[in-house]
């Protein structure tokens, strides 16, 4: 790169303006979407359903249909389910937002905040301004013997990979550095308490869910930290790994600029005294015969002056380039130590800690939340009604042989079938499913406890119970169940086995009936919590 200056780089800049606002444009659009992904895909899905021909709801309309036992039409089913999977996310109730605050607390991560856009833009330009110091460096270095638009883009593209390995190193250590200050202060906390009360050695409990947040404030305040932090070693020890590898690439990259730059000046020390020489000699030669010209002495001591003057000269600009060298270091060093610190201020180390902020963070109480899923949910469930409605208009139009479709698109019928009425449909439904599925250790037990001198007759009792046991609960509905909304995590395994089903089964019931009960479809009648 022999040009490589900033004008070159205005020049190509200004000669290439469409592609510069193109790309910008694509940088700018690519950080949009990816801030908001959620509501840009969501868009995306509704633009695809309504699509003419190839969308989803013209393709399900060509397709053949048929009805299940409830009499919904299994297209019907396909489409709302797609808005059920975005709906779920809004079916939060004042429990979630508690936790939320709770585990964020516990976590050690209150008040902290993810990397807001303002910081994304400024590491991007960090890394551009690091580019263009290492493309400065490289440009006088690359490959001699290709052609000048060759050493253009190799050294702009070997710039940009530096920069972009110096960014990602720094983004490790900074989130290296986060997780070592909570290890740190766990390990505090754990040495301070009393040893009659503490372990004897700190380790990590058993992850806590974020729902479950509450189980443990019985623990001490270390195990609560610890139980809620990702990539916890079994020594509970601080890492060092990204720390040495980043200290190592950037103290590298310090020194090998200011050599490269350090040759660099030799090589333009050497160009710039052979110049100044051969304008003296030449002025010398061009007054030889002059009546004027100094005796041999004299001019001798004249060259020494010459010389001694381009020897000063080129000391000072020496010692202003080397001390212009080690200041570009000492910046590129700032860079990442900015970009460490960034990192390491805005990190999760939770496992759950984002997921948490995501839910709080806009809402100053859980009332506030509340309102704001409540609108979320209603926009949801009128999208997917519109859905619905143009999928049933458009198989009314078509010819169908089954009888049972034939009835389901009748006006009153399908009229009932409405995503809320979809929303309750699947809380049966998926706990009906779970339920007929026999618990794995029903039988064992059942066979383990006989005695082999027993008569035939108790093994008949034991391999028919738990049939009747399915029969009964696949005929049940979480809406038709005893109310298990407030049943804790690790009282799941007790209640199962008191109610006769699965703890996965049980676990499915509660989440649809938490789900009814923030619609309000449940209880449907007085009913017994069990907590």
């Amino acid at each position: 790169m022999e040009d490589f200056s900033l004008a070159a780089l205005k020049s190509l800049i200004l000669a290439n303006q469409l592609i510069t606002a193109g790309v910008l444009s694509l940088l700018v659009s690519a950080v949009f979407v990816w801030k908001y992904w959620e509501q840009v895909s969501y868009f995306l899905i509704r633009v695809w359903h309504s699509f003419p021909l190839v969308g989803t709801v013209a393709r399900l309309a060509r397709k053949p249909s048929s009805v299940d036992s409830d009499g919904w039409i299994n297209h019907e089913v396909t489409l709302a389910g797609v808005y059920y999977r975005e709906f779920k996310k809004y079916v939060k109730g004042p429990d979630a937002y508690n936790a939320s605050l709770d585990y964020l607390a516990k976590a050690g991560e209150a008040g902290r905040p993810p990397r807001p856009a303002w910081v994304l833009f400024l590491v991007v330009g960090l890394v551009l301004i690091e580019a263009m110091g290492f493309a400065y460096v490289l440009a006088g270095w690359m490959n001699m013997d290709a052609s000048t638009n060759d050493r253009h883009l190799l050294t702009a593209g070997t710039a940009i990979l530096l920069a972009v390995a110096s960014a990602i190193f720094a983004e490790a250590a900074g989130h290296t550095v986060h997780h070592n200050t909570l290890i740190a202060r766990a390990r505090h906390w754990w040495q301070g308490e009393e040893p009659s009360k503490r372990s004897r050695s700190l380790k990590a409990n058993k992850a806590i869910n974020l729902e479950d947040s509450f189980s443990d404030d019985n623990s001490p305040d270390y195990e609560q930290l610890l139980a809620r932090m990702k990539d916890v070693n079994s020594n509970v020890s601080r890492k060092f790994l990204w720390l040495i590898v980043c200290g190592a690439f950037v103290a590298s990259m310090a020194v090998g600029a200011f050599v490269v730059r350090s040759a660099t000046l030799d090589s333009i020390e050497t160009e710039m005294v052979n110049g100044m020489r051969a304008e003296a000699s030449a002025q010398s030669d061009s007054g030889i015969g002059s009546p004027f010209d100094l005796p041999d002495e004299s001019q001798a001591i004249n060259d020494e002056a010459e010389d001694a003057t381009i020897t000063d000269k080129m000391e000072a600009i020496r010692q202003a380039s080397l001390t212009t060298y080690v200041m570009l270091s000492l910046i590129y060093i700032a860079i990442q130590g900015i970009s460490i610190w960034l990192a390491s201020k805005y990190y999760f180390a939770g496992t759950h800690s984002y997921t948490a902020w995501r839910l709080t963070h806009k809402y100053a109480t859980a009332e506030e939340m509340m309102d704001a899923m409540d609108l979320h949910r209603t926009a949801i469930a009128s999208h997917a009604d519109d859905k619905l409605r143009r999928l049933q208009t458009k198989l009314s139009s078509r010819d169908h042989t089954n009888s049972g479709v034939l009835a389901a698109l009748e006006g009153e019928s399908s009229a009932h079938r409405n995503f809320l009425a979809y929303v309750e449909y699947k809380a049966g439904k998926v706990t009906q499913r779970a339920a007929i599925q026999p618990a794995p250790s029903a039988q064992p037990a059942a066979v383990a406890v006989v005695p082999p001198v027993e008569t035939v007759t108790a093994p008949t009792v034991g391999e028919t119970a738990p049939a009747v046991a399915i029969e009964s609960i696949a005929s049940i509905k979480a809406s038709e169940f005893h109310d298990v909304t407030g049943l804790a995590e690790e009282s799941l395994a007790v209640a199962s086995r008191a109610l006769n089903v699965t703890e996965a089964q049980l676990r499915e019931i509660r989440e649809q009936q938490q789900t009814l009960k923030t619609l309000g479809l449940f209880p449907t009648k007085t009913e017994g919590t069990l907590s």
